[in-house]
C-alpha cells in the first residue's frame, strides 16, 4: 500500500486546513443549502448510523476509518463501542490522540490495521465510508464476502463511495488523478458495486445518491484551501497544493455534472430463514 499512503500520510496539518475540524475527507450530508461543512460532516456521520439503526451496546466496525470520525460519532452520540481500521499511520496516530482527547477510550478505539486483518467478528454493524474505491471491481466479491463475514446475522453494512454514472465506463481512474492523487484507484457504476453484494452474503436493501452534496463538499473544501494557502503551501509545498486545488475543483464540476456520483447502499446479512430484521418502511 505504499502509493496509497502517498496520498494519506501527505501532512495531518494539511489536511486540517482543507477538511477543517471534523477532518472527515468524504461527502458530507447538508441538511440545507446553509448548513456549515461540520454541521454537514456531522450529518453524514448521523445518517451512517441512523441506517445502521445503532443502539447502545451494538459493537461497530468502520473500515477504511480515516481521522476516526465515525468511530467517534458512534460511540460519543448512540453509545456503541467501535472499531476503525486504517493503513495510514498519520490518521492512526491522529484518532487516537483525538479518542483519548474526548474521553472516549472505553467505546472508540483506531488501530492501524489491514481491515481484512481485524481478528473480531460477530459485529452489529459495519461502516465502510470512502473505501471501496480503493478496492477494485475483481475484489469487490472478496471484498464484500469477509465484511459480511464480520457480522452477526442481521446485522447490517453501509457502503459509501464514488461512483461512476453507468455501469459501462471504464473503472480504472487514470491520467492526472491516478498520477498524483489516487493511485491504483477504480470507481464503478452502482450496479456493479451491488452485485457482488447481493452474491457474497448481503441483501441491499436500500441506495441513495448524493452527489449534489459532494459538489457542496468539495466547494467548501476549495473555500478553506484557499482561505490558507499560504499555511497549506509552507505544509506541502507549491506544486502538492496546486495539485490539491485542481484535484478539489475538477471533482465539484465532476458531481455537478454527474461525470461522478456518490452512493450509499445498505446491505443486511439475513438470518436464518430470510429474517432481515428490517423495519416495514425506512426509519432513517
Amino acid at each position: 500500500m505504499p502509493r496509497l499512503s502517498r496520498h494519506y500520510d501527505v501532512s495531518n496539518r494539511f489536511y486540517e486546513l482543507v477538511l477543517g475540524s471534523s477532518m472527515t475527507y468524504t461527502c458530507a450530508v447538508h441538511p440545507d443549502a446553509e448548513a456549515s461543512l461540520e454541521t454537514a460532516q456531522a450529518a453524514q456521520y448521523d445518517l451512517v448510523a441512523r441506517k445502521l439503526e445503532l443502539e447502545p451496546g451494538f459493537r461497530l466496525l468502520d473500515v477504511g476509518c480515516g481521522w476516526g470520525g465515525m468511530v467517534m460519532g458512534a460511540g460519543e452520540h448512540y453509545g456503541v463501542k467501535a472499531l476503525g481500521a486504517t493503513l495510514s499511520q498519520q490518521q492512526a496516530e491522529w484518532a487516537q490522540k483525538a479518542i483519548a482527547g474526548r474521553g472516549l477510550a472505553d467505546r472508540a478505539e483506531v488501530r492501524l490495521l489491514d481491515y481484512r486483518d481485524v481478528p473480531e467478528s460477530g459485529f452489529d454493524a459495519v461502516s465502510s465510508i470512502g473505501l471501496t474505491e480503493h478496492i477494485g471491481r475483481r475484489q469487490l466479491g472478496a471484498y464484500f464476502w469477509r465484511l459480511a463475514a464480520k457480522l452477526r446475522p442481521v446485522g447490517r453494512l453501509l457502503n459509501h463511495c464514488i461512483t461512476r454514472p453507468t455501469t459501462r465506463e471504464r473503472a480504472r481512474i487514470g491520467g492526472f488523478f491516478d498520477r498524483y492523487v489516487f493511485s491504483d484507484g477504480e470507481l464503478l457504476g452502482v450496479g456493479t458495486v451491488v452485485s457482488p453484494m447481493q452474491n457474497h452474503g448481503l441483501e441491499p436493501r436500500h441506495s441513495e445518491n448524493l452527489r449534489e452534496h459532494y459538489a457542496m463538499t468539495c466547494r467548501d473544501w476549495g473555500e478553506n484551501l484557499e482561505a490558507n494557502w499560504e499555511e497549506a503551501i509552507a505544509e506541502v509545498g507549491l506544486r502538492r497544493a496546486r495539485v490539491w486545488q485542481l484535484y478539489i475543483a475538477a471533482s465539484r464540476v465532476g458531481f455537478e455534472i454527474n461525470n461522478i456520483e456518490l452512493h450509499q447502499v445498505l446491505g443486511v446479512k439475513l438470518g436464518r430463514g430470510g429474517f432481515s430484521c428490517m423495519p416495514l418502511r425506512p426509519s432513517f
